[in-house]
């Protein structure tokens, strides 16, 4: 079972500013955390890009801030970049094997 706060779902940016932020207790919860910031509004909102396709630097940006912050799983529009950023961001922090 994950836990997915929403972001973006009936929330203002700073709502999701603030869940951004306190992410690490959601994770001390002890559960996987599923997150879903792919082309948000609030990424807009911090880079002025419109375009909701237009987002990809953000979001990627967004997502490896978030995996920073115990975030494991994430839902994206474009995988190849985010996955060679979580690869990244995850050798950085674990070592080239995980541990």
């Amino acid at each position: 079972i994950a836990l997915d706060p929403g972001f973006g779902f009936g929330k203002s940016v700073d709502d999701n500013y603030q869940l951004m932020r306190r992410l690490p207790e959601l994770s001390s919860i002890g559960r996987p955390l599923l997150l879903g910031v792919s082309r948000k509004s609030f990424i807009g909102a911090i880079t002025g890009v419109e375009d909701p396709r237009e987002r990809l630097a953000g979001s990627v940006g967004a997502a490896v801030a978030l995996f920073a912050r115990g975030g494991r799983f994430f839902r994206v529009h474009d995988v190849t970049p985010h996955r060679e950023a979580m690869q990244t961001a995850s050798t950085i922090e674990f070592g080239p094997d995980g541990t």
